[in-house]
């Protein structure tokens, strides 16, 4: 089978959730013999787009090159020339069919309407196809429950309001008036959210099958009334290999670790205001992953002020490759989101690994939280994180070991079989 999958970022340019699955994916599905192209999006400073071929970890990819202008919210989801080149891509690979496991955040949605004409298969891997800021939450962190024909993106997108001046009084409009009143009173950014949404509805209703990781994903999109075509739920599956021999080195400090974004849906300020007010200071360190390459990342991290933590240290991003040695050096992962994830791999590692959990109670994150060595919090209470992570340091029981919880996470030879499944089946 000829499969083409596309995605909007691959490694080794980034190694977040998205990319280590399709990575992954791929790596299985050439393995299993069938002939793999990648197709992924690369940030880059020329101006014109063009195409890169290269070779990653054994796998063909094509990357697109493009400056992203993500103000320019036409062009960021709309964009002719890079539909022509995938068209051109298309052509030449001739795939039997085509798996997006992202096909927004800087692509253009005509790439993934053109893949109707053949077998297109979609994974929703965050709520992109909902909000276009991808998280569901607004511009002060509040859980929004959807677009509303796209009222809520006005202020959320383009702080701009629908009918008032006054921000309090246009908030409850937009919350609460009849959406019908927008046709009166249509301001061009909600015509752009209104087309961005429309393309997106069409590619979901259309789609050979659209699949989910999580329930309460598919939840969240049947709210909306989003209607997808062959709606299939399968979690994300991982290489358990890498993992087997997993030892943790020895310690006499809680070392606490934060993989992931270091922008604010992902909670790390909500960690540090929690270990700031911790007294046995000396009993612990903080170890950070993640990217300040963004502005917004830096800026954000850059307001926690980690100095208030006696022992903490930003170590950057590493190669996925390396994640059974970064874990070994870890007694407690914490995931401090405080929007609703939607199957996250990095706790995955940790069940895998027999690396203790504390996580937030947001949606998501993982399929069952009762297992040895999980604890949970409430989404945003630092109180909460804090009081757990000091009864945790006023016993010896962090330094005992945790048996892996495999039975709990998905390998990738059996996310293959079923994903198969559903390849012949639609």
């Amino acid at each position: 089978m000829r499969i083409l999958y596309l995605t909007h970022r691959f490694p080794p340019d980034h190694f977040r959730g998205t990319e280590v699955y399709t990575f992954e994916l791929a790596q299985e599905m050439k393995r299993r013999g069938h002939q793999v192209l990648t197709a992924a999006l690369r940030e880059t400073e020329a101006g014109k787009i063009s195409v890169v071929k290269d070779s990653y970890g054994g796998l063909a990819v094509a990357r697109i090159g493009k400056k992203l202008q993500p103000e320019n919210f036409e062009d960021y989801f709309f964009d002719l020339e890079m539909d022509r080149l995938w068209t051109g891509m298309v052509q030449e690979f001739q795939p039997e069919l085509i798996h997006a496991t992202y096909f927004l955040g800087g692509l253009s949605l005509g790439m993934a309407e053109a893949s109707l004409s053949r077998k297109l298969f979609i994974t929703i891997t965050d709520y992109s196809s909902l909000c276009a800021r991808g998280q569901l939450l607004n511009r002060n962190l509040e859980l929004c429950l959807g677009p509303r024909q796209g009222l809520r993106c006005l202020d959320c997108l383009f702080d701009k309001n629908w009918l008032f001046k006054n921000a309090r009084l246009d908030r409850w409009a937009r919350e609460h008036l009849p959406v019908s009143l927008s046709e009166f009173k249509k301001p061009v950014e909600l015509s752009l959210v209104r087309k961005r949404n429309r393309a997106v509805e069409k590619i979901l209703g259309s789609a050979a099958a659209v699949i989910f990781a999580h329930a309460h994903t598919r939840k969240i999109f049947g709210q909306n009334a989003v209607l997808t075509r062959n709606p299939q739920l399968l979690d994300f599956g991982v290489n358990f290999e890498p993992f087997l021999d997993h030892q943790k080195s020895a310690s006499s400090r809680l070392r606490i670790g934060f993989i992931g974004q270091i922008l604010p849906h992902k909670g790390l300020d909500l960690l540090v205001d929690a270990l700031a007010g911790i007294k046995n200071q000396s009993g612990f360190e903080l170890l950070v992953y993640g990217s300040l390459a963004d502005p917004l990342e830096r800026k954000y991290f850059e307001s926690l002020n980690l100095t208030r933590i006696q022992n903490a240290q930003w170590l950057g991003t590493f190669d996925y490759a390396k994640m059974n040695e970064v874990l070994k050096g870890l007694d407690l992962l914490v995931v401090p989101s405080r929007w609703p994830e939607n199957c996250p791999l990095v706790p995955k590692y940790a069940l895998l690994t027999g690396t203790r959990l504390l996580i937030s109670d947001a949606p998501g994150i993982l399929p069952r939280a009762d297992a040895a060595g999980v604890e949970v919090f409430a989404m945003g209470g630092v109180r909460m994180l804090r009081e757990k992570i000091d009864r945790l340091l006023e016993s010896p029981a962090w330094k005992g070991r945790i048996e892996p919880r495999r039975d709990l996470v998905m390998n990738m030879t059996e996310h293959a079989d079923a994903l198969l499944k559903i390849y012949r089946e639609h």
